[in-house]
């Protein structure tokens, strides 16, 4: 019976923007105000934050933001910059890579 009740690990995508690309994604993002001003804050902010899911038991996969994908993935939607969008983007990115 080993191994009857084994789980696959838990897993959450983690939205990783380039340092080049961090100033766009603030001109652009409706919730600009939400974000980190630079984008070395938001890197820090990041890394704590895999540190503190890894500690609970999930393990977070980073997600590259390019904004040009980005960009085309809303104006395709119709949808907004905003946290949810760019959420909602991570989860779909995730799927594709695994």
């Amino acid at each position: 019976m080993k191994g009857m009740f084994d789980t696959a690990p838990v897993v959450m995508g983690i939205a990783i923007y380039l340092p080049h690309q961090y100033g766009r994604l603030l001109a652009t993002a409706e919730d600009a105000d939400k974000l980190n001003p630079t984008w070395q804050e938001w890197f820090e902010v990041c890394e704590e934050t895999k540190r503190n899911l890894r500690s609970i038991g999930i393990e977070p996969i980073d997600v590259l933001v390019d904004m040009d994908d980005f960009e085309k993935y809303c104006a395709e939607r119709g949808l907004k910059n905003i946290g949810g969008t760019r959420a909602e983007y991570v989860v779909e990115r995730l799927r594709q890579l695994r």
